[in-house]
């Protein structure tokens, strides 16, 4: 991978505090991040279908992710006003400031199609949250989510009637090891709760009996400043789900 930093900071201020070569290498880097995107586009385009994750870790493990969406978040701010680069994008490439720097114009993306530096763009971003940490904030949205399901189910909605359901967010599921995942179910008031796969479904999904009281609130507790230290020096480990039941027939 291209070690060099990031520099993102405009030509004037390298030039005034005598930063030009970290500058200069910074722009040849993103030139040649500009230059491997088109190509993994291309590489990865045929039969009127993007190979978009491919395509990513391609252009991801030359860069790495923060030039990758960088040189991206410079090129969709030059597309302000195409109507193939979502609104979403958009909103996301604007919060990277390139100021009014000419020489961003060498790292344009310009020899591919808008909608599929859309859709590569959308792969970036999603690859990349897969790979962050999980945070409580995140444990709680999902909580939250899950809680949210539970309360809007008219009657229970597993497959044999025995159980309410909600299905766990796969996105978080990716991202969550056995430490967060613990962490949601203590969250979620439910003393029948259980994360399970369902066959004929896709996903986990979080089961609780039609008995359970769904009016309950998430418990939350304050993390220990202990805990949290203890947790930091001890080793990662990733599994399945806790508190595992056989797939509902």
């Amino acid at each position: 991978m291209d070690k060099t930093p990031v520099y993102q900071l405009p030509f004037d201020y390298a030039q005034a505090h005598d930063e030009c070569a970290q500058y200069n290498a910074s722009l040849d880097a993103n030139i040649a991040c500009k230059e491997a995107i088109e190509t993994a586009i291309g590489r990865y385009y045929g039969h009127n279908r993007l190979g978009a994750v491919p395509a990513v870790r391609d252009v991801v493990k030359q860069f790495g992710y923060e030039r990758t969406l960088y040189v991206l978040a410079n090129t969709v701010q030059r597309l302000e006003h195409d109507g193939r680069i979502s609104r979403k994008n958009k909103e996301w490439a604007w919060k990277t400031p390139f100021g009014a720097d000419p020489k961003c114009a060498y790292f344009i993306i310009t020899n591919c199609h808008p909608g599929l530096l859309n859709i590569f763009l959308d792969t970036a971003r999603h690859e990349y949250l897969l790979s962050q940490p999980i945070k409580r904030a995140d444990i709680k949205a999902e909580a939250s989510h899950i809680l949210e399901q539970f309360q809007e189910a008219v009657e229970p909605n597993s497959p044999n009637g025995t159980h309410f359901m909600a299905r766990v967010s796969p996105d978080f599921w990716a991202r969550a090891k056995q430490k967060d995942r613990d962490r949601l179910m203590n969250m979620l008031p439910f003393a029948s709760l259980s994360l399970s796969t369902l066959e004929g479904y896709k996903g986990i999904y979080a089961l609780i009996s039609k008995d359970e009281d769904r009016s309950k609130p998430l418990i939350l507790r304050k993390p220990s400043v202990r805990k949290k230290l203890r947790e930091a020096a001890e080793p990662s480990k990733a599994s399945g789900p806790s508190k595992n039941r056989e797939p509902e027939r």
